[in-house]
C-alpha cells in the first residue's frame, strides 16, 4: 500500500473541512433556536424563551407561580400558552408580550400578586435582538435534540390524562401545617405603595395592549379556604378590583367547589387545576359575546 501524499492529506482535511461547514450552515439556517442553557431562573428563562420564538398564541394567560399550575394541556382552548413565572409577576410577561409584533388576540392576567413588579433583567434578554451567548448552530442542534428526546405533549394524549385525573378520588394530604404558615405570612395586608405601582404598571400595560386590538380580562386564582378570607388576600382583591372595577372584564373563579385541593394551602394540585382550566375555558368560549 503506498503512502497517502502531503497533496492527499491536504485535499482530505479539504474536504472534510468543507463538509462540516456545510452542515453548520445548514443547521444556522434551518435549524430551530435552541433552549437557553440552564441557570438558577431555569423555569421562567426557558418558558420565555419558547414563548418569543414561537408564533404567538390567540389566548394567553400571564402571572406568577399560582398560573404556573395551570398545564397548557389542560384547556380545550385551542391555540393557548402559559405564561405563569415562579417567582415574578404578570408584568415580566406582558412587557415581554408587548415587545412582539404580534400580541395574543385574548390576553388573561392573574392578580393574586401584587407585591413583585418588573423584572428588568427578564425583560431587557427577552425583548431586544440581543445576542445568543452560543452561535446559533450549536444551539439549534440542541434544540434538534431536545425537541426529538421530549416532543410536545400530544392533545390528546393530554385530554385522556386530564380526564384522568378528574376520575381520581380528591387527594386527602394534609396541608394544615403549610395553611397556618401561609395564614400567619398573610396576617398582615401587602405595603399599599408596593400594591399601587404594581397595579399602575399594569394599567399602562393593559392600556397599551388594548390599543393594539387585544382584550384583556382579570382573574385570581382560589386558594384554601382560610386564607381566602386572610388580611392579605382580601385587600389584594379589594385593591386589584379597584383598580378594574368592569365586571365583565373578570373571570369569576369558584373556589368553593368541595373537590378543590392546595397542597400548600395557595397552588393547585394538578386534579383542580383541571377543574380551574374548565372553568376558564367556559369563560373564553363565550369571551366574544361580551364585547
Amino acid at each position: 500500500m503506498s503512502p497517502t501524499s502531503p497533496l492527499q492529506w491536504i485535499l482530505k482535511c479539504a474536504v472534510t473541512a468543507a463538509l462540516a461547514l456545510s452542515l453548520y450552515a445548514v443547521v444556522s439556517i434551518a435549524g430551530p433556536r435552541a433552549p437557553p442553557l440552564p441557570t438558577s431562573r431555569d423555569g421562567a428563562v426557558t418558558l420565555l424563551d419558547r414563548y418569543v420564538n414561537e408564533p404567538a398564541p390567540s389566548v394567553l394567560l400571564v402571572g406568577s407561580s399560582f398560573t404556573a399550575r395551570l398545564n397548557e394541556e389542560y384547556f380545550d382552548t385551542p391555540d393557548l400558552k402559559v405564561l405563569g413565572l415562579t417567582g415574578g409577576s404578570p408584568i415580566t410577561a406582558l412587557e415581554i408580550a408587548l415587545a412582539r409584533d404580534n400580541l395574543p388576540k385574548t390576553i388573561l392576567v392573574e392578580l393574586n400578586v401584587l407585591t413583585r413588579g418588573e423584572d428588568r433583567a427578564l425583560v431587557e434578554r427577552f425583548s431586544g435582538d440581543g445576542a445568543p451567548s452560543f452561535p446559533r448552530p450549536i444551539r439549534s442542534a440542541i434544540a434538534f435534540y431536545e425537541r426529538w428526546h421530549h416532543p410536545p405533549p400530544d392533545r390528546n394524549s393530554a385530554r385522556l390524562v386530564a380526564a384522568a385525573l378528574l376520575r381520581d378520588k380528591p387527594s386527602d394530604f394534609d396541608n394544615r401545617v403549610w395553611v397556618e404558615r401561609v395564614m400567619h405570612e398573610w396576617s398582615a395586608a401587602p405595603a399599599e405603595a408596593i400594591t399601587h405601582t404594581d397595579l399602575t404598571a399594569l394599567k399602562r400595560l393593559v392600556e397599551k395592549i388594548e390599543a393594539r386590538g387585544s382584550k384583556v380580562y382579570f382573574y385570581m386564582l382560589p386558594v384554601a379556604g382560610p386564607l381566602q378570607n386572610s388580611v392579605a388576600a382580601k385587600a389584594t382583591t379589594s385593591a386589584a378590583h379597584e383598580a378594574f372595577p368592569d365586571q365583565r372584564r373578570w373571570i369569576h373563579l369558584d373556589g368553593s367547589l368541595p373537590d378543590l385541593r392546595w397542597a400548600d394551602g395557595v397552588h393547585l394540585d394538578e386534579r383542580s387545576a383541571v377543574m380551574i382550566a374548565q372553568q376558564i375555558d367556559r369563560f373564553l368560549s363565550g369571551a366574544g359575546e361580551r364585547h
